[in-house]
């Protein structure tokens, strides 16, 4: 027997590049509390934005 589970869909800044902790921290914040996090977190890791 199969198991359900139910996916959501991801936008690219989700799956590609916020931390594991950042995405159960902001779950369900709008998509600009998500973008702004991610120029945190890239900005703190030295890297460059999408």
């Amino acid at each position: 027997m199969a198991s359900t589970t139910t996916r959501t869909r991801r936008s690219s800044i989700e799956r590609r590049c916020l931390s594991k902790f950042a995405k159960r921290l902001f779950k369900g914040m709008p998509r600009s509390v998500l973008r702004s996090v991610y120029q945190a977190e890239c900005h703190s890791k030295q890297k460059k934005p999408l």
